[in-house]
């Protein structure tokens, strides 16, 4: 795809969640079910790529347990989004699979700070509305 042609924007798919709801394994599903490249660019990819030392990075959950990474939280999630957008805008569909928390010591309202550059964001029930199932079931 070449800089001079008009790539359509990827689908952004965020699935927010409490741990252990089964994004992931939706994630997996839809990249498996849905027309196209699918990249799952979640929470657990940006924190395998989070130096130890910073550890729990951007799955930092409120509570105390890192105070001194709290700061780095809100910029985490939005280099996150930022990625996830660029994805799109280079015309790949993108799924990410995120657990947002608002309750650390300062309140860091990620999700409706993320919403100001997405434009939308599609959830998976309005996606599979938007095709039938047999397309987003791969055509069988």
């Amino acid at each position: 795809m070449g800089e001079d042609v008009a790539t359509p924007p990827g689908q952004m798919v965020i699935l927010n969640g409490t741990p252990r709801a089964g994004k992931t394994s939706i994630a997996q599903a839809l990249q498996s079910m849905m027309l196209g490249l699918w990249l799952n660019l979640g929470v657990e990819t940006f924190k395998s790529a989070t130096p130890q030392a910073y550890q729990p990075g951007i799955g930092l959950r409120p509570g105390g347990e890192r105070p001194d990474l709290e700061p780095w939280v809100e910029t985490l999630y939005l280099a996150m989004y930022d990625s996830i957008a660029a994805h799109s805008r280079r015309g790949i569909n993108v799924v990410a699979d995120t657990t947002h928390h608002d309750h650390y010591s300062v309140p860091r309202h990620i999700l409706p700070s993320a919403r100001s550059w997405s434009g939308s964001f599609r959830s998976w029930s309005s996606v599979c509305a938007a095709r039938s199932m047999r397309s987003c079931n791969g055509g069988s």
